[in-house]
């Protein structure tokens, strides 16, 4: 496979760019950074692989932004025996078309032809080496793994001596056995098609006859249950006839104790009458003794309480005159506060005047510093004006510096040389201008032009160069012209001013910045009108004579002295207020107490004129009562019903202590007993013979659905999953045996192919590493160490460097081994990154041994790297 030509139009960033490739050799594609180097390979692969109107997240992200049209990508490209001319436009009016120029012209578009293109690689390019052969910058020192590839798999079988002849049209055998494998065990080795499904057949066969199995155990199960519910119906029915005569009997016994407690409580209620009356009579005679309780209790309490309201007026005068003391005390506690607040004021007033006087002082430094930093940064500022060089510009000069001493260096190359010799002293005239010899000297010049050598007189000779220096002296006066408008577009008379302009420039920039940060730093997050306003509020609120600042009048103000006074001020405030606190909950305290006494005394007045009132009016109610009845009438009362109630209850006694001999709780519990025993037994008979009313429907049930039938059907059906499980047992085991055997000899074979191909990288890679190096290569065709000097160290160890130099040299390695038919353009993008400029001089050697008849496209930002590769091909992309 070859690409002879890359067209991209509105991808990414790109509007257009077309790039042809020789069909061999080292092509060195070089441009800056984001220029859309890497781009190339990303469209080739979307060409190759991704439908026109894909969504997928690849396609979306090559939309250009700068304008709404459709990402278009074409290339003409080489594979086998087909050349064609491949063109897609993705995400408006997406299309494809192709042009196959060979070996007969096609014309297919849409699907057709990305089907068409697909084909056509899958027959004749190896893809998985078209994937391997690429270094890229995202992974320029993995290791490269190139054991996918059938390509140089073939190639290594011929450099072992063991290459086989086949007809292309039959499978390879390993194919075939991965192919039988497949049908029984997935990729991890689980089984799966008719594998997996005898295995679930058989699995679900067992399952039917287990069921089966239960089904007709639920019949036998149901059998045996209708024998032992019949005989226990039967052993019920006898034992509830025992209870229902049981029964009888203990109710005609509680019959007889219900009786006896009709006339308990017949008895009981003229005993509670009688008792009743008996209280109500002692109540009468304990309510008149009460009462002539109360009225001498009462009686005593108002002589109390005369007693206590004299003493607590005394008390209330005692605490008023506290009181009115404690006021007095907290009246001068208050009158020092404020004396010592007004010292504090005052002493603030003048710290405060103090303070801003430090930062108006303070303040004008630093706008001082500001409008200095400015005027600073306005010179230089003003002088980087006028330079009117630019990196752009010096990048233009410098190169064009570089083109001119290229091209004076091919001219001198190609030009011709004039070199005279004078056997005597002799006069000449060369291309017009005087030249004179002494006898033995020699005299030489190079032209590119007609040249005349004249000998006065005697001899005229003209030296005419080839095209070749024509062409030359021409490349120089263009490339010296090129010098020349770039000096001009950058201001400067020759290279050395414009140099020397651009270090100025830079350095006033370097001045610039620094001032700039020198400017942010004085500011914070203030800004200069806020610094000005702020200082002239501050020296607008000074004093216009230093005098004013003296606290006393008679010097100036000290600020230690001024803070010294503040301090004393705030103290003795403090202490004062302290004081004042104090007083002012003293005299809290005195308020409080007066309060207590005062409302204690008329809370005694109240209590005296009250129990008075009281006293009166229980000596009314006991001289009301006595008039009713005297108080021996009341006890002749209660001593005659007393006698009644205890004849009353001595008859209720006899009928409760009969009651108790006929044991009525245990009658009771006899009785309740015998009735849950029955209705037990009731409840049990009812259950079973519903029970068995249900299992002789089951057994009616179950001899209509054939399970015995259903089992051995269940049973045969097993049988034959079983053996079909054991047929595909023994095809899937053979599978996978043969791929196992077959496998350990592809491995076998791949270590004997390893040695062509470890042969080729240590040929190479002597050329950059020298005559010890030596590398160890896995049966996938994988790097694993390199030796060099004796010294053996793992690939992962290496530096990046070495990783990265390594790849290449395993890639060229495999495009020598690799059949010319069966080539792949070797892609390498921005790499050699991490080598040093003697090892890119040997990687040079190692690009130009492998040009060949193969393709190798170079992706860089720096073309220098790659400057040792004599015969590349260099292709310069612009923005």
């Amino acid at each position: 496979m070859k690409l002879h030509r890359l067209v991209l139009t509105n991808y990414r960033g790109i509007s257009h760019r077309e790039i042809d490739f020789p069909d061999h050799g080292v092509v060195v594609v070089s441009g800056a950074n984001e220029v859309g180097k890497s781009s190339m390979i990303e469209a080739l692969d979307l060409l190759l692989e991704a439908k026109d109107r894909s969504a997928k997240k690849e396609v979306k992200q090559v939309k250009p932004t700068h304008a709404d049209v459709g990402a278009e990508i074409t290339a003409e490209i080489s594979a086998g025996a087909y050349r064609f001319v491949y063109r897609k436009r993705f995400h408006k009016r997406a299309e494809t078309q192709l042009t196959v120029l060979a070996p007969r012209r096609e014309q297919l578009s849409g699907d057709e032809a990305h089907d068409r293109v697909r084909s056509m690689l899958a027959e004749t390019v190896d893809l998985e080496l078209w994937q391997a052969q690429r270094v890229l910058q995202s992974a320029s020192t993995a290791a490269v793994d190139l054991s996918g590839s059938d390509a140089l798999a073939r190639a290594l079988d011929v450099a072992a001596g063991e290459a086989a002849t086949l007809s292309g049209a039959e499978p390879l055998l390993v194919d075939r056995i991965d192919e039988e494998y497949a049908r029984y065990f997935t990729v991890t080795g689980r089984p799966t098609g008719e594998w997996a499904a005898a295995t679930k057949h058989l699995n679900a066969a067992d399952a039917e006859v287990a069921r089966c199995a239960a089904r007709v155990a639920e019949v036998d199960d149901a059998v045996t249950r209708h024998g032992a519910l019949t005989a226990d119906v039967a052993e019920v029915a006898a034992q509830r006839a025992q209870a229902h005569a049981r029964l009888t009997a203990s109710r005609a016994t509680a019959e007889a104790v219900a009786t006896l407690r009709r006339q308990l409580a017949e008895a009981d209620v003229i005993a509670d009458a009688a008792t009743k009356s008996h209280t109500a009579s002692v109540a009468a005679l304990a309510e008149r003794r009460r009462l002539r309780a109360d009225v001498e209790e009462r009686g005593t309490a108002v002589v109390a309480l005369q007693t206590a309201v004299a003493e607590s007026v005394e008390e209330e005068s005692t605490a008023r005159e506290v009181h009115e003391a404690a006021e007095v005390a907290a009246e001068k506690a208050r009158e020092a506060v404020a004396t010592t607040q007004a010292r504090v004021e005052s002493a603030r007033s003048v710290v405060d005047r103090l303070t801003q006087r430090d930062e108006s002082d303070r303040l004008a430094a630093r706008v001082a510093k500001i409008d200095a930093t400015r005027r600073e940064l306005d010179r230089t500022a003003s002088e980087l004006a006028g330079i009117t060089v630019t990196d752009a510009s010096m990048r233009t000069v410098e190169q064009a510096v570089l083109n001119v001493e290229r091209a004076a260096g091919q001219a001198e190359l190609a030009s011709a040389r004039i070199e005279l010799v004078a056997a005597a002293d002799v006069s000449v005239s060369v291309a017009g201008e005087p030249v004179t010899l002494g006898a033995g000297e020699t005299w030489a010049v190079n032209t590119t032009a007609d040249t005349a050598v004249e000998l006065p007189g005697v001899l005229t000779v003209r030296v005419v160069p080839g095209t070749p220096a024509a062409q030359t002296q021409a490349g120089l006066e263009a490339a010296q012209q090129a010098l020349a408008g770039a000096l001009t577009a950058a201001g400067a008379e020759d290279v050395d001013t414009a140099r020397a302009l651009d270090l100025r420039r830079r350095e006033l920039v370097a001045a610039r910045d620094r001032l700039t940060a020198t400017l942010e730093a004085v500011l914070g997050d203030d800004t200069v009108e806020h610094l000005r306003a702020r200082l002239k509020e501050l020296l607008a609120t000074q004093p216009a004579e230093d005098g004013l600042f003296d606290v006393t009048g008679d010097s100036a103000a000290d600020p230690v002295g001024a803070r010294a006074e503040l301090a004393a001020a705030v103290a003795a405030h403090q202490q004062a207020v302290v004081d004042c606190e104090t007083h002012r909950k003293v005299a809290i305290v005195a308020s409080k107490r007066l309060g207590d006494r005062s409302t204690q005394a008329c809370v005694l007045r109240e209590k005296l004129a009250a129990a008075q009132g009281e006293h009166a009016t229980a000596t009314t109610r006991l001289e009301a009562h006595r008039a009713q009845a005297a108080d021996d009438t009341l006890a002749v009362a209660a001593e005659a019903d007393g006698d009644a109630a205890r004849a009353a209850a001595a008859r209720a006694a006899e009928v409760r202590a009969e009651l108790e001999r006929s044991a009525p709780d245990a009658v009771a519990a006899a009785l309740a007993d015998a009735t849950r025993g029955a209705d037990a037994l009731g409840r049990r008979h009812d259950a079973l013979a519903e029970e068995l009313r249900e299992v002789s429907t089951q057994l009616k049930v179950y001899g209509t659905e054939g399970r015995r039938g259903s089992l051995d059907a269940a049973e045969a059906e097993r049988q034959h999953a079983e053996r079909e499980y054991l047929r595909l047992h023994r095809r899937a085991r053979a599978a996978q045996l043969l791929r196992t055997v077959m496998a350990r000899h592809r491995d076998a074979t791949r270590s004997r192919y390893v040695d062509p191909f470890r042969d080729q990288v240590e040929r190479l890679g002597r050329i950059v590493f020298g005559d010890s190096f030596e590398v160890e290569v896995d049966s996938d065709l994988r790097i694993c160490s390199r030796t060099l000097a004796g010294r053996t160290v793992p690939y992962e160890s290496l530096s990046g460097g070495a990783r990265e130099q390594l790849g290449i040299v395993a890639r060229l390695a495999g495009a020598v081994l690799v059949a010319k038919e069966d080539g792949v353009p070797l892609l390498i993008d921005d790499a050699l990154g991490f080598t040093d400029r003697d090892r890119l001089v040997k990687m040079g050697a190692v690009f130009d041994v492998v040009g060949g008849d193969g393709q190798v496209i170079v992706l860089t930002c720096d073309p220098q790297r790659y400057a040792a590769i004599g015969g590349a091909h260099h292709i310069e992309l612009v923005s």
